[in-house]
């Protein structure tokens, strides 16, 4: 008896190192995300205000931003470039997003390898994960920090 229960147990298995560990996908990095993270993609408009786009990043305490039109990623914003836009012309903050709006974010399918978010993330601040043609979250440097040092701690 004892044989089969440690036999059936998943944490002996773990320690023994006969179970492999679930894949970690671009997926399940954005579904671990931390308590304080918005429950939706927080995004923006291209035709939205710079003004009220600022304002919004500033209330949740984002740095960056992706810009989606129906849907499709076209652009971001980060808030150092943008805010030295402005200090050099105060007008962009009554322009449209899309004058100041950067290259969007790589995307990555949801199925994506860790591996293949953090070589993305060498490059870029943000990867956009997509499930079904649909952006269904984001993931930051931050996050991939975050989650490895939560990790660690177990």
């Amino acid at each position: 008896e004892h044989y089969l229960t440690k036999h059936h147990s998943d944490e002996w298995l773990k320690e023994k190192r006969l179970l492999e560990p679930q894949r970690m996908t671009a997926g399940l990095i954005n579904d671990t995300k931390t308590v304080n993270a918005p429950d939706a993609l927080i995004w923006v408009s291209p035709e939205d205000k710079l003004s009220e786009a600022l304002t919004r990043m500033n209330e949740l305490g984002l740095t960056q931003i992706p810009v989606l039109s129906e849907g499709k990623p076209v652009g971001s914003l980060r808030e150092n470039r943008v805010l030295s836009k402005v200090v050099r012309n105060h007008e962009l903050l009554d322009a449209p997003v899309n004058e100041v709006m950067e290259a969007s974010f790589p995307t990555v399918d949801v199925d994506a390898s860790a591996q293949e978010v953090t070589q993305r993330l060498q490059t870029s601040p943000a990867v956009l994960v997509e499930e079904y043609g649909r952006i269904v979250g984001i993931i930051t440097r931050h996050d991939v920090l975050d989650l490895k040092l939560n990790n660690t701690e177990r």
